[in-house]
């Protein structure tokens, strides 16, 4: 069996057509990477008002008069009369926005439901919170909301996940707007726990909360805490989002397995057929080895070839990426459950991807071995083959849109076991289990049909 499956390996490199599918493979995976780095050169900092602008604005808001422009205008106004740009991002613009709509909101258009000492303490923290910004004193400022919200009527664990943010940026002395990851974090952990809190809250006054919403946001804070203590700046969630350039470009390089797809269709298509057009099968025939130990060699090459494809695709992507983006090995991939953080490797969770990809490969491949040995022209196999690649999701999609519940057993509809196991799938209820006993009845059925068209075919 050795012999024969070398064999058909030094048949397959001896061609240079084989040679010239790989060269523009790799051609590939390198356009990919650059266009990556093209795309992700473009940052983005932020919107920044001009006095231009917001004279534009002022002027729509008090001609058409949209309900609650009165805030907005104020708002808009102060910034007009300021003399400065305002950029969206900053933290100026954030406490600016804290200022009107917690504190001045209030006094246009309650102020008759309020009370004089109600109407003072307003104005008092509009005041003090400009002050700040004038000032240009963020550290007051941070300070200043932390006295608010300690005043307020919340809840302690509410007030404490609301100032979670600004007692971790004192702590660690972090100027804001300044490019530093843990700001982002911070923020995070701070949405996330308040997420919590707030949950936690309505569980206690006896209103229903999902039990999934309650969890992810737990999970969140869990991980967004994790990084911090860890000083961990980037790293791979369970979605396969990232904020490294290298991670991305590597994870999407997976979309190269749909070229690899085509290039075995191309040698599984011609594995058989060839054969028997050129004649060649006669010589093989001649030795003492069965027709069975002949297609099963022929099917654990394709086998093979697909496995060492797949692992060099995802090698090359891995070292191709480097010049474009760096060596960015440190980047975790992190999950959690019930709160509890888990760490994996960033390589591992890109290979599990890669071989995931590699599902619909094996199962393509398969079919076009299927027709090969079946048939005498190659072309014919290779193109049924290719067609099934690109067409077949688009079938699915169709009989899906025309509530087709058959279109669940066709093979196209469970090659992303993927989008199986998150339950993201084409038709409700497909389970990681049920796709993958859908692909394993047809793999049986096409290779039953390859033996059988193989054995039965006359020389």
């Amino acid at each position: 069996m050795f012999k024969l499956i070398q064999n058909e390996l030094i048949k397959i490199f001896s061609k240079v057509s084989t040679y010239i599918m790989l060269g523009i493979l790799l051609i590939l995976i390198v356009g990919v990477a650059a266009l990556m780095k093209i795309s992700g050169s473009y940052s983005y900092s932020g919107y920044t008002y001009t006095e231009q602008d917001l004279r534009s604005e002022l002027e729509y808001l008090n001609s058409s008069k949209p309900d609650g422009y009165e805030v907005q205008a104020a708002e808009y106004e102060y910034m007009l009369q300021s003399g400065k740009e305002w950029n969206i991002d900053s933290w100026e613009y954030e406490a600016l926005d804290e200022a009107y709509y917690s504190f001045q909101s209030p006094l246009i258009y309650q102020k008759d439901m309020l009370t004089a000492e109600e109407t003072a303490e307003y104005q008092k923290n509009f005041d003090d919170i400009i002050q700040t910004i004038e000032a240009e004193d963020w550290t007051a400022y941070a300070n200043l909301r932390l006295e608010q919200m300690e005043a307020g009527s919340e809840e302690a664990p509410v007030k404490e996940a609301r100032g979670y943010w600004y007692r971790y940026m004192l702590d660690q002395q972090i100027e804001p707007d300044t490019g530093d990851w843990r700001e982002d974090a911070a923020r995070e952990a701070g949405s996330a726990l308040l997420e919590v809190a707030q949950l936690e809250q309505q569980k206690a006054e006896g209103r229903y909360v999902s039990d999934t919403s309650y969890e992810e946001a737990q999970n969140q804070a869990a991980i967004c805490e994790y990084r911090l203590e860890h000083g961990i700046e980037s790293y791979i969630d369970e979605d396969g989002s990232t904020e490294s350039a290298y991670w991305t470009s590597f994870l999407e390089g997976a979309m190269m397995i749909t070229i690899v797809s085509v290039i075995m269709i191309v040698l599984a298509g011609g594995c058989v057929a060839n054969e028997f057009a050129n004649g060649t099968i006669k010589f093989l025939l001649v030795n003492p080895v069965t027709r069975r130990k002949i297609i099963i060699s022929k099917y654990l090459t394709m086998l093979i070839l697909s496995f060492l494809l797949i692992l060099g695709v995802y090698a090359a992507t891995a070292l191709i990426n480097i010049p474009f983006f760096g060596a960015d090995f440190s980047v975790p991939y992190l999950t959690a459950a019930q709160g509890e953080v888990s760490v994996g490797s960033g390589f591992v969770y890109a290979l599990k991807n890669y071989l995931l990809e590699g599902v619909s490969l094996v199962a393509m491949t398969t079919m076009a071995f299927m027709i090969s040995s079946m048939m005498r022209s190659s072309a014919l196999a290779i193109g049924i083959g290719v067609t099934a690649l690109m067409g077949g999701s688009i079938v699915v999609a169709f009989l899906a849109q025309l509530g087709c519940d058959w279109g669940r057993y066709l093979i196209f509809a469970n090659m992303n076991l993927s989008q199986a196991a998150s339950g993201n799938t084409v038709f409700p209820n497909q389970t990681l289990g049920f796709s993958i006993g859908v692909l394993a009845v047809h793999m049986i059925l096409f290779l039953i049909t390859a033996y059988d068209g193989f054995t039965r075919r006359e020389v």
